[in-house]
C-alpha cells in the first residue's frame, strides 16, 4: 500500500463529525441574544419592585444637568433618574440597547461606592394616563 492510499483509507475509515445538537445552539444563540440585546429594561427600586420596560416602546432619552439627570420617554411611561457618573457610557449602552437593568440604589450602597463610579440616588417612574 501506498503512503497516498494508506491517508486516503484511512480518511474513508473515519466516521462523520458528530451531530449538532440543535437545541444546545439555539439556547446558546438565544442567551446570546439576550446579553447583547436585551428585549426588556428591568427597572429594579429601592423597595425591591421591578419593572420590565420593552426596548422597541423607548421612543427618547434625554441627558440632563451634565449627565445627572436622565429622562426615558417610553410609550406608556416615563422613567426619570438621578445619580452620579452617568454620562458616557449610560448613553452608548443606551444607544445600543445594551442597558439591561437600572437599579435604585440606597444610602448604604451609596457609601460603599467608589465617587467615580455610577450610582443611581433616585428613580421615578410615572405612568402615562391612556
Amino acid at each position: 500500500m501506498t503512503a497516498r492510499s494508506s491517508v486516503i483509507s484511512r480518511f474513508a475509515n473515519m466516521s462523520a463529525a458528530p451531530p449538532v445538537d440543535e437545541d444546545a445552539r439555539e439556547a446558546f444563540g438565544g442567551e446570546w441574544q439576550a446579553r447583547a440585546h436585551p428585549a426588556m429594561l428591568v427597572v429594579i427600586l429601592k423597595n425591591g419592585d421591578e419593572h420590565m420596560l420593552a426596548y422597541p416602546l423607548l421612543r427618547r432619552a434625554y441627558k440632563r444637568e451634565g449627565g445627572r439627570k436622565w429622562e426615558l420617554v417610553f410609550d406608556d411611561c416615563t422613567v426619570v433618574f438621578t445619580g452620579r457618573n452617568l454620562g458616557k457610557k449610560l448613553s452608548d449602552m443606551l444607544r445600543m440597547q445594551r442597558l439591561s437593568f437600572l437599579k435604585e440604589g440606597n444610602l448604604i450602597e451609596e457609601e460603599l461606592t467608589p465617587e467615580d463610579k455610577a450610582f443611581i440616588d433616585t428613580i421615578e417612574i410615572e405612568e402615562k394616563e391612556s
